[in-house]
């Protein structure tokens, strides 16, 4: 017997449609890649909720069951050829009882992760990894073309559960046997809200927020109802033997903190400091950011400085990869003298001025920001993607003016 799915349209689901959307609506924010939901009604009732934001290359897909219980989450992603491939997919075993996990992330390459969790949040993990698995792909869907997605996640739903848990982590398919989308939405009785804040958001990772105003000599930026005000400094030439940059915390530099993936030519390279002070109180000032110019070419684009083993796909909303700061310090260093210069901060106290160059350019150190954190590092590029600079972003500024 085929079952009949209708479509309903929001900006989430949050046991109940927030910010309803016509279908007009929802066809326009597909268009320009803005992130939106599908509602798809068996029955009246939900039984898959389709998150997409194709601007982030994004769409997931949550399945419930007929008591409304969230049985299944299936993230696609986009893949460098430019279709979906199946990230992440995460199912549940009796929602009602212990709520069985089995969380089954792929690698584009066909690496596989499992994470069994037998008890749920009760306790108690499983964890395993293996090459040669291949994930799910399949076409971008045009707007209205659940279908493809929805077999995909039905399939992976109950063929992703094998090994020696498996019948912990076997869920049947939500939906048995053939199914089809209406053209047109049938009426429904779902509470509906309004509200100023979505139930979801796309995985946008941080963006780099007003990082030329940084350098700006005169510039100022708001910090709650307070103004500061901006001063570069140079703080000399950082010696880059190997040309494989670390910002670290310097006191961590003896437990091996890694180099950043983008490399650059060897050589020395000038550093600018980023000052900036209350101007309702001259004397308190605080370091914005760091530069390392690599050339005196202009970046045109921003982009997240990553080391070994991190992926922009693993990053949710406003989250980003960065280096850990205890100490209240942070610093430039080459990979072929971080081991060298692993004592060389605890002299240091950087009160005024808030910088310091050390072993004769070795290593550039700073305060930072408003002291302990993680912090980012935001590599610039020319038109033609060959690297500028280096900014490491203190983030003193919640937001851009």
């Amino acid at each position: 017997m085929e079952t009949t799915v209708a479509a309903v349209y929001c900006e989430g689901w949050d046991d109940g449609l927030v910010n309803p959307l016509t279908q007009d609506q929802a066809e326009s924010r597909d268009s320009a890649g803005e992130p939106y939901s599908v509602v798809l009604l068996a029955g009246g009732r939900p039984h898959s909720v389709l998150d997409v934001s194709w601007a982030e290359g994004y769409c997931a897909v949550t399945r419930y069951d007929a008591e409304g219980r969230r049985v299944a989450v299936h993230e696609f992603r986009r893949a460098p050829e430019g279709d979906l491939f199946l990230r992440e997919s995460t199912t549940w075993h009796d929602p009602a009882g212990a709520g069985a996990r089995h969380r089954i992330s792929w690698q584009i390459g066909g690496r596989r992760n499992d994470s069994i969790e037998p008890a749920g949040d009760r306790g108690g993990r499983h964890t395993f990894s293996d090459g040669g698995f291949t994930p799910p792909r399949l076409p971008i869907p045009t707007f209205g073309r659940w279908k493809a997605l929805l077999d995909c996640a039905g399939r992976v739903h109950v063929e992703a559960c094998v090994g020696p848990f498996a019948e912990v982590c076997a869920v049947p398919r939500v939906i048995d046997g053939p199914f089809r989308l209406a053209t047109v939405a049938e009426p429904h009785d779902l509470p509906a809200r309004a509200s100023d804040e979505r139930p979801w958001h796309p995985p946008r990772p941080l963006q780099p927020r007003g990082l030329a105003s940084l350098f700006r000599d005169g510039a100022e930026r708001s910090v709650g109802d307070r103004r500061m005000r901006i001063a570069t400094r140079p703080a000399g030439k950082l010696n880059l033997p190997s040309g494989r940059l670390i910002a670290a915390d310097p006191s961590s530099l003896d437990y091996g903190e890694e180099p950043f993936l983008t490399t650059v030519a060897p050589g020395t390279y000038p550093v600018t400091v980023s000052l900036a002070t209350f101007t309702d109180d001259p004397g308190h000032t605080r370091v914005a950011a760091v530069r390392l110019d690599v050339s005196e070419r202009h970046p045109v684009r921003w982009e997240l400085a990553l080391r070994d083993g991190q992926d922009l796909l693993d990053l949710g909303y406003g989250e980003f990869f960065g280096f850990g700061v205890d100490a209240g310090l942070a610093c430039f260093v080459d990979e072929d003298n971080r081991e060298r210069l692993t004592d060389e901060w605890q002299s240091l106290e950087l009160r005024d001025p808030r910088f310091a160059t050390l072993a004769g350019g070795d290593m550039i150190a700073w305060s930072s920001g408003w002291g302990d954190g993680a912090y980012p590092t935001w590599i610039g590029r020319d038109h033609s993607g060959r690297v500028t600079t280096f900014i490491a972003d203190m983030l003193l500024f919640p937001s851009d003016d």
